[in-house]
């Protein structure tokens, strides 16, 4: 199986995440203490996380997925999908 690397999405999610750390003024410590989750590997791109872990850590910051993606977006317009009108 082909493996695929998106960096635009992968800056925006780490982008979404330190946002998320920042408004409830945690550190990347703080949040691998409580998650088990290395986010500082997510945060500086050198990690693809899976859509469990994004679930986890959504689940974690108290934010529905919709929310967390749509930060993503937000942050890259390029990741907008266009919905095709039929």
């Amino acid at each position: 199986m082909k493996k695929i690397k998106n960096n635009d999405l992968l800056s925006s999610i780490s982008l979404v995440l330190k946002e998320l750390r920042a408004e409830r003024e945690l550190s990347q410590q703080m949040v691998k203490d409580d998650t088990g989750i290395h986010i500082g590997r997510i945060e500086t791109t050198n990690h693809d996380p899976s859509t469990s872990t994004i679930f986890e850590l959504c689940k974690y910051f108290k934010i529905p997925l919709s929310e967390f993606y749509r930060r993503v977006e937000d942050i890259n317009s390029n990741l907008k999908i266009q919905e095709l009108n039929n």
